[in-house]
């Protein structure tokens, strides 16, 4: 296929612009440490408490061979999935635990090496699919193992969460690592942190669509996983973060779990122990989200469902152009939503509508949540089950039934 001129400069533009999603700043102190009178660290068990603190790892990345023996993950597709455990240094820049400024990647040490997939199957009577024993044996010996591993760091907690972060394009494991390590200490150590890091990061000029096809490819794992979760007795809530492109991802796996668990006669908010889905500069189309989100029934299976949008985000302005769409999730302009996409939102009791009209929705980066505001938004959702409006989230100022802005009163207060 050839390029005039034209189509050639947006496409070299483009791809400057989507490499936001990585970005190597670490979130800066949220807000929330400098004004509230809420106990923050009161409760760290000692196991939990110093200054490394350990993140589980779920990812599909190709494993690099390193001299050191350290177990490396670029951006090649495996087609088995691991669990790991990564230690990172956080070092407080005063001396205080709610003022981390330093943070790095000291270890990873890969713990359970999942079966490749897809399984062998046959047909049985009935049209019924029957997977491999073999295969089968070898899940279910690697379930326990993960199982075992998730369970003990359960134990450390008095919260008995997990809390599963999915990042976007162009993010390398160690990023996807540090982000959520800085965000789990500032949810005061409480639950299990999960980074699920998918074969993000590959290079050159067309390193989105890459990207994107491995946001395809990794699926099937993430729908394994959250079967494991969904499996662990012990494991009473999961919240289900994502950022950009992995929204897509989140939403796509959890849209097909919902499907399955209807038709087998499950309710999947139970079953899945889905209590907070936050999506952060959604790159999906709105159009779509509406038939395939909507259409599907699927906010009744969440707790909460929370998004985060930024009309200035110039990042998902370029994938709109790129793929000819009005409007993305997570740059949504509330006032051009037609009246039936506004009865949806209306209807949808648990949906949380978060307009943030500050920094980070520029060029070479639109991850605006880490914004100390904002950031404290999402901790005191996701810590305190606050709702807006709601304990210390009052700053927000209410737009609609259930649409609201971080606005300059907001972060400019919070900053004080």
């Amino acid at each position: 296929m050839s390029h005039t001129r034209p189509q050639l400069l947006f496409s070299i533009t483009a791809t400057l612009l989507l490499a936001g999603c990585a970005g190597n700043t670490l979130i800066e102190t949220p807000s929330v440490y400098e004004t509230t009178e809420t106990p923050l660290f009161v409760d760290v068990a000692p196991a939990l408490q110093g200054d490394t603190v350990e993140v589980l790892y779920v990812t599909d990345r190709l494993p690099q061979k390193v001299q050191s023996g350290v177990p490396a993950y670029g951006s090649g597709r495996s087609m088995s999935s691991a669990l790991g455990v990564a230690q990172v240094a956080i070092e407080p820049a005063d001396g205080k635990p709610d003022s981390a400024r330093k943070i790095e990647l000291m270890a990873v040490d890969e713990l359970v090496r999942f079966p490749e997939t897809p399984y062998f199957y046959r047909v049985a009577d009935g049209g019924r699919i029957e997977i491999e024993p073999s295969a089968i044996r070898e899940r279910e010996s690697a379930w326990l193992a993960a199982r075992e591993e998730i369970v003990e760091r359960l134990a450390l907690t008095p919260k008995k969460d997990v809390y599963l972060d999915v990042h976007g394009v162009a993010t390398e494991f160690d990023k996807a690592i540090l982000d959520l390590a800085t965000f789990w200490h500032f949810l005061g150590r409480e639950g299990v942190p999960i980074a699920y890091t998918w074969p993000a990061g590959s290079e050159g000029l067309l390193f989105y669509t890459a990207d994107r096809e491995s946001g395809e490819f990794t699926i099937l794992h993430l729908k394994e996983f959250l079967r494991l979760l969904a499996e662990i007795p012990e494991v009473e809530r999961v919240h289900v973060t994502a950022h950009s492109r992995g929204t897509d991802v989140v939403i796509t796996a959890l849209r097909e779990l919902i499907i399955e668990a209807r038709a087998g006669g499950l309710d999947p908010r139970t079953h899945f122990k889905l209590e907070n889905l936050v999506l952060m500069a959604a790159d999906i189309d709105l159009e779509v989200d509406m038939q395939r989100i909507e259409g599907e029934a699927m906010a009744p299976a969440f707790g909460r469902a929370t998004i985060y949008t930024n009309t200035e985000d110039k990042a998902l302005a370029v994938a709109a152009g790129l793929f000819s769409s009005q409007q993305r999730v997570g740059s949504v302009d509330l006032s051009e939503l037609t009246d039936r996409q506004r009865e949806f939102v209306h209807r949808t009791s648990n949906l949380n509508v978060i307009v943030y009209d500050g920094k980070g929705g520029g060029v070479f980066r639109h991850g605006y949540y880490d914004d100390p505001a904002v950031s404290s938004d999402m901790l005191m959702l996701l810590r305190y089950g606050w709702g807006p409006g709601e304990g210390e989230r009052q700053g927000l100022q209410q737009l609609d039934e259930n649409t609201w802005r971080i606005d300059e009163t907001y972060w400019n207060t919070a900053r004080q």
